[in-house]
């Protein structure tokens, strides 16, 4: 006789129950790095629609913090190579709101005390200024893909690689304060900081699911 597909209501909470925990173990595997420009290292806004990143001793940002790993990190420098440049498309403006779309790729290393780097690659998406009450601020979206860092022992470059894939904000401090169109047609420079916050990977969610729902089928038949 063929086994029925309806589920119990004890299956059917052992599978949410599940579902939830799974859920959970996701949560508590991501990583923010948070970090911000070495001493001598800026964005420049060229004036000509493009940006691109200085470096000092071939490195531009380090790491200042970390959520969600030991903390390892902390202190290791960085760079993204080429570090330009990054175009920005046609302005929107939207009261308040100015944004655009960023095009450019790079890659994004950052060494570890072995002098062992992380890798992965960098895709701008959008940068945007946000005018409230009179207060400006300009961030860059970014989207990480590839994470490797298949030599080395840092902690918390391990959490990250082992997510694959991850989003990166990155905050611009000008003083005063320019608009979108203003870095765009005039240009500027100025020191930034950001966070690269981990994403795991959705076939490796997709696979871990099919294989919970695999199991509990199976059990059920029995």
């Amino acid at each position: 006789m063929m086994a029925s597909l309806k589920l119990s209501a004890g299956f059917r909470f052992s599978v949410v129950a599940i579902l939830g925990l799974l859920s959970l173990s996701f949560q508590a595997k991501a990583i923010t790095l948070d970090f911000q420009s070495l001493d001598g290292t800026v964005v420049n806004f060229a004036g000509n629609s493009t940006f691109n990143f200085t470096s000092t001793n071939g490195y531009q940002f380090s790491i200042s913090s970390v959520i969600g790993g030991v903390g390892d990190s902390v202190g290791l420098n960085g760079y993204v190579a080429p570090g330009g440049p990054f175009t920005i498309g046609g302005i929107t403006t939207n009261g308040g709101l100015q944004s655009a779309s960023v095009t450019g790729t790079s890659t994004l290393h950052i060494t570890d005390k072995g002098t062992n780097d992380l890798t992965g690659t960098i895709t701008w998406i959008s940068i945007g200024t946000v005018n409230v009450l009179g207060v400006l601020d300009l961030n860059g979206q970014v989207n990480l893909s590839n994470i490797a860092y298949p030599v080395g022992t840092n902690n918390d470059l391990g959490a990250l690689a082992a997510a694959g894939s991850g989003e990166d904000v990155v905050t611009f401090q000008f003083v005063p304060a320019k608009d979108l169109t203003t870095l765009a047609t005039v240009g500027g420079f100025t020191s930034y900081s950001g966070s690269i916050t981990s994403v795991p990977e959705p076939n490796t969610m997709v696979l871990a699911l099919a294989g919970i729902f695999t199991f509990l089928s199976i059990r059920r038949r029995k």
